[in-house]
């Protein structure tokens, strides 16, 4: 905590990061920096990392509450279609949110 990281949007300060790692990936693992209010803003890697995935933040868009039901609609059509989540209960709508 109280990191600081700047990426393309902007410069974030008291950033957490977090570092992520498979026990089957000895010597690898991935950074990610959390900024408040707005998420993951950056992602990176350390040691022996055969993906040596980078991401930054490069732009920010608010949805409306109109945008967040049309994609809330298809995200639960989508999961409908699937079959590879197996046993996984569905998807349920928010009440809060709706």
């Amino acid at each position: 905590m109280g990191v600081e990281t700047a990426v393309p949007h902007g410069t974030f300060t008291d950033v957490i990061v977090i570092e992520e790692y498979a026990a089957e990936e000895l010597g690898a693992s991935q950074t990610k920096y959390y900024a408040r209010g707005v998420g993951n803003v950056r992602v990176g890697w350390r040691g022996n990392d055969p993906q040596k995935e980078e991401l930054e933040l490069v732009e920010v868009i608010q949805l409306d509450p109109a945008a967040l039901d049309q994609i809330r609609a298809e995200a639960l059509e989508l999961e409908a279609r699937a079959s590879v989540y197996g046993r996984t209960p569905p998807s349920v709508p928010d009440a809060a949110t709706q």
